[in-house]
């Protein structure tokens, strides 16, 4: 069964991001906010974030973690990019700081 394309979002890296409504649906387990307010929400940290961090580790697919600090948490969207495009993979909050884990991957230059 193919994923519904619900909205195309450029993110401030240039990539045109294809958000699909699998993963939308999993990631407003996080929030209780209505679609179009969380579409507008993942547009604005994508837009213009606060800080991003890439891992290229892998030779077929790349995450990029844009990190936004909003209402005193942080808000983190990922984004997987493969040969084929650039795809929203989830949305949640990490609390009042970036992840540690995601500290040791490279940061993009905003």
């Amino acid at each position: 069964m193919k994923n519904e394309i619900i909205a195309v979002i450029t993110s401030k890296t240039g990539e045109r991001v294809i958000i699909g409504k699998r993963e939308v649906e999993h990631a407003l387990r996080h929030f209780s906010l209505p679609l179009d307010i969380f579409l507008e929400l993942l547009e604005k940290i994508l837009k213009d974030p606060d800080e991003i961090l890439v891992d290229d580790s892998s030779d077929v697919k790349e995450y990029r973690y844009f990190y936004r600090y909003i209402n005193t948490k942080y808000l983190l969207a990922v984004i997987k990019v493969i040969p084929d495009g650039a795809y929203f993979a989830s949305m949640y909050s990490t609390g009042n700081k970036i992840r540690n884990k995601h500290r040791k991957f490279k940061k993009l230059k905003l």
